[in-house]
């Protein structure tokens, strides 16, 4: 049986805490500043536990300046951050710890290796996990599967980029083994790549992408993406999660023409959301295709700062995300002797695991015809497409995959101007009805109040900064335009004036 455990709550950081099999979550938003520790009659911190092992003053979580930190309060026993003991004395508080999303916290009598069960467990999360979280018992089972295909998996995630069968666990000799299944996507354990069974260990963390699983008290604690929570379900996608966050202090390349380094972008600071249509302006060399890469996570190294994916650190964990991002080239990689339905369906099997099945290969190949609106083209060949209608396809490619973000770099060029406002017409039902956040770079501002949001970068000193990002309409009140095509003159006569910080 499996039983519903909690949902996720409102948008913002939240913490799970495992305590004897029973899970609480908090949506760490509602306050600055939360307590932990043991209950007493005298005493009753805001996040509580029965355990003895917890002091009654375990620590606190508190917010500053946007980031969320953890200090321990002086405890007897300390607290473990990510197996790595915060302890600065009985009675002293430690220093704080800043807190990314994926972290896991615990308080342990024992080191790190050995999880004491009267411990209990927290995961930080700095924005909301999706689905409904349940609880799976492993007891009695010698063998428990994790994948997309309901037909042959007891624990079943229905999204694309999972695996038929993903990953297996087996129970032998008393203990529970994780290994991977073949899988495409890979699977993840505490942060690190499954190479070989494994043995798992209370409170071990498992990721399949971005689903969350936690080995705790005989079974597995997981976020059921299969049930939307009621976050989730009715809700307008245009106003989802905050898909992306940057902080990108700078990034710097190895300079070709000279010595050392020469550096592209400096203090870029966004925050984008699913379900937006976003343009990303500027004029030559204003950093918008580094100012996108670095938000895709093509373009890792030499870059100060933190991109966000969903709350993860997208550079950390990119490898795991990756299938996430989709990438849109401004010349379209098409075979342009196949079909339209020729080509979605190769790029299907390139894209997606291999177990698929041709069916299933074929529902998300039909799905993507028809929010690209190419139902009727789906025996032309490419060849004969006109050049919106090969745009569309070129996206497709992508988009057949499922990916959550598609970054496009110049989707408009060479387009006449109904191909243009057809093709984004197709880009804003993409986010506005599918959910999906959709991010290109574009020169034409003809259309531009088909977006959501504008970013706007400008060359100075030859570096890329950020001179705005807001809606068309805060661009031209910040301006001072009617036409956003008069801003390109008035950045470039005077750069320095429309910086942003």
């Amino acid at each position: 049986m499996v039983t519903t455990l909690f949902q996720s709550g409102a948008d913002g950081a939240c913490l799970v805490v495992l305590e004897r099999g029973a899970v609480r979550s908090y949506a760490l938003g509602a306050q600055a500043l939360w307590t932990i520790g043991r209950r007493t009659p005298e005493h009753a911190p805001d996040i509580s536990f029965d355990s003895p092992i917890v002091s009654r003053e375990q620590g606190e979580f508190f917010a500053s300046g946007g980031q969320w930190f953890y200090c321990d309060g002086g405890s007897r026993n300390g607290t473990f951050y990510n197996d790595v003991k915060i302890w600065a004395g009985y009675r002293v508080k430690s220093k704080p710890v800043p807190l990314s999303s994926g972290d896991v916290l615990r308080v342990d009598r024992r080191d790190a290796s050995l999880a004491d069960p009267r411990g209990v467990w927290m995961y930080f999360s700095a924005a909301p996990i999706r689905g409904v979280w349940r609880y799976y018992p492993l007891a009695g089972r010698t063998s428990t599967v994790i994948g997309r295909d309901a037909a042959r998996c007891d624990i079943v995630q229905p999204l694309a980029y999972i695996s038929g069968q993903h990953a297996r666990i087996v129970a032998r000799d008393g203990q529970f083994w994780l290994s991977d299944c073949g899988s495409k996507a890979g699977t993840w354990l505490n942060g690190r790549p499954l190479r070989k069974e494994t043995c798992l260990g209370e409170k071990d963390h498992i990721c399949l992408c971005d689903c969350h699983f936690i080995f705790a008290d005989g079974g597995l604690i997981y976020n059921d993406r299969g049930q939307p929570s009621p976050r989730e379900q009715g809700g307008d996608p245009r106003q989802g999660d905050v898909m992306l966050r940057a902080d990108i202090r700078s990034k710097k390349v190895r300079d070709l023409n000279g010595h050392g380094e020469k550096e592209l972008i400096r203090d870029v600071t966004l925050e984008i959301r699913s379900g937006e249509l976003i343009a990303l302006l500027g004029g030559s060399g204003a950093g918008k295709s580094t100012l996108m890469n670095c938000l895709n996570g093509t373009e890792r190294s030499g870059v100060e700062g933190t991109v966000s994916f969903r709350g993860e650190d997208l550079y950390k964990n990119y490898d795991r995300l990756k299938c996430l991002v989709g990438n849109v080239p401004q010349q379209n990689v098409l075979n342009e002797t196949l079909s339209v339905e020729q080509e979605l369906r190769y790029a299907a099997k390139l894209r997606l695991p291999g177990d698929m099945s041709r069916d299933d290969i074929q529902r998300q190949v039909d799905k993507t015809l028809e929010v690209l609106d190419l139902q009727a083209k789906r025996k032309s060949p490419i060849r004969k497409l006109s050049g919106g209608e090969q745009k569309r396809v070129n996206i497709g490619v992508e988009l057949v995959a499922d990916r959550e973000l598609l970054c496009l770099d110049e989707p408009d060029a060479g387009l006449d101007p109904h191909a243009k406002k057809e093709l984004f017409t197709t880009l804003q039902h993409l986010a506005h009805e599918r959910g999906k956040c959709v991010l290109a770079i574009i020169h034409d501002v003809s259309e531009i109040d088909m977006f959501d949001q504008i970013v706007m970068m400008v060359k100075v000193h030859e570096v890329g900064r950020l001179a705005f990002a807001g809606s068309p309409a805060e661009g031209r009140r910040r301006f001072q335009v009617t036409n956003l095509t008069e801003v390109y003159d008035l950045v470039q006569k005077e750069p320095e004036k429309y910086i942003v910080g």
